[in-house]
């Protein structure tokens, strides 16, 4: 079987944090970096790549430039959503996702584990080249399960950054990771 690539892409800056809004778009500087996303890929030729999002607008949006530029359909697949966490209140969201980053992946609770293998296997039965919007800890879960992490959390993906999986017979052969901003999170 062929080697095929993923492209996992983290959205633009989000208008809202974590704790703010369940669903927000892009704020103008998010905007501004899927318009970018235009030239990053200016030299590669992504014909053949199927387009695939999280459900979640900042997603969506940030996807929205390159799917026009390409004229691709954006094909949006729950799986790739956010971590779940719909029965945290809002205002202690921000709080149990810095306990879940940092919490080994034995301990985490049962859907947050459910959440990664489902990531996990919805990739893997990719069968041609993909790119993929998507979100911080979605990228994090991805990278923790293929270099066998401890934890969630593994590296502090910047906006619109594009993390490359080479998969090959089901099996992630390469990662490379995306560019690594330890900054604050619009958490």
């Amino acid at each position: 079987m062929a080697i095929h690539t993923l492209l996992l892409i983290r959205h633009g800056e989000a208008s809202a944090s974590f704790g703010e809004h369940s669903d927000p778009g892009l704020s103008n500087r998010g905007k501004e970096q899927a318009n970018n996303l235009i030239d990053t890929f200016s030299k590669e030729n992504l014909d053949n790549f199927k387009f695939i999002s999280s459900p979640k607008l900042r997603a969506v949006e940030t996807a929205h430039p390159l799917k026009l530029q390409y004229n691709k359909d954006l094909v949006v697949q729950n799986q790739f959503s956010e971590i779940p966490s719909d029965d945290i209140p809002p205002h202690e969201k921000q709080d149990w996702l810095r306990g879940v980053m940092s919490q080994e992946i034995k301990t985490l609770p049962e859907a947050v584990k459910l959440w990664q293998n489902n990531i996990m296997s919805t990739l893997l039965n990719i069968d041609s080249d993909a790119i993929i919007f998507s979100h911080f800890m979605v990228i994090n879960a991805v990278a923790a399960s293929v270099l066998k992490n401890n934890k969630l959390l593994y590296f502090y993906p910047d906006y619109t950054s594009c993390t490359k999986l080479l998969v090959e017979d089901n099996q992630i052969i390469e990662i490379i990771m995306g560019d690594d901003k330890k900054t604050l999170i619009n958490l």
